[in-house]
């Protein structure tokens, strides 16, 4: 779809399927960009960096990291506005769910806890903006985080043993 010579990468659709959202350097930067999903030119929306972009549930808003790893999340109005943060401490851009509600993520884990293995997944409430922890596990969490619509259902991938020995993991009646 992109022609454009720069690397173009972390597509996803818009709530309507009209657009399809990705991130691209081909302005020299890293930068959010759109397109129109049957086909034209593409429209930057980031001036100061981004990567990974997922728009909200309800079509109001894009999220994105300013990195790939340890980074925080932004969120800017899709029908205009000043873009701003979310949140700090996210450990991988794939390791987030945005539902209707928050956000839910994966932190990247402070020093007192890079001794021991082990992940949580803790929820960010956008009406309140508190954070709790939802759920811990002794394997740490690697390779992305999803939520079922109903909410009911997490699935995610962990390390079985060695790190290229990855697991996929479904927890179900989620609450």
């Amino acid at each position: 779809m992109t022609t454009h010579p720069a690397k173009d990468g972390n597509p996803s659709w818009s709530h309507d399927g009209r657009w399809i959202y990705f991130d691209s350097a081909r302005t020299g930067a890293q930068q959010i960009w759109k397109m129109p999903a049957d086909g034209g030119e593409a429209i930057q929306l980031t001036r100061d960096g981004g990567y990974a972009p997922l728009e909200s549930p309800d079509g109001k808003f894009l999220y994105y990291t300013k990195s790939l790893g340890n980074t925080t999340l932004w969120r800017v109005p899709l029908d205009g506005g000043q873009a701003g943060k979310v949140l700090e401490g996210l450990s991988f851009y794939i390791n987030l769910a945005i539902v209707d509600k928050g956000i839910y993520f994966v932190p990247w884990p402070d020093a007192a806890s890079l001794s021991s293995i082990h992940s949580s997944i803790q929820f960010l409430d956008l009406q309140t903006n508190q954070i709790r922890r939802v759920a811990s596990f002794e394997r740490p969490i690697d390779g992305g985080l999803a939520f079922s619509p109903d909410g009911q259902w997490i699935l995610y991938t962990t390390y079985a043993r060695l790190p290229d020995q990855l697991e996929l993991r479904l927890v179900e009646n989620f609450r």
